[in-house]
């Protein structure tokens, strides 16, 4: 899958959830926004998320961006 920019990503290895501002025409790179601090990322390390926790215990779904992931779109 893809990532592109506007998605809320997770690394493989972590649990803080960002936002990717910028992604490399070639798909290669992403820069994302992790609440503080802007990293370039490898996107092959990063998994994108439909939904993530909002403040009172509720969630928030991008449900477009879920619809395109479940039919193959990136």
């Amino acid at each position: 899958m893809l990532v592109k920019a506007g998605d809320w990503v997770k690394a493989m290895e972590g649990n803080r959830i960002g936002f990717v501002s910028r992604v490399a025409k070639d798909g290669s790179w992403a820069d994302v926004d992790w609440h503080g601090w802007t990293k370039r990322m490898k996107t092959e390390f990063l998994r994108v998320q439909t939904t993530i926790p909002s403040f009172g215990g509720m969630e928030v779904t991008d449900l477009t961006r879920e619809a395109e992931i479940k039919e193959g779109r990136t």
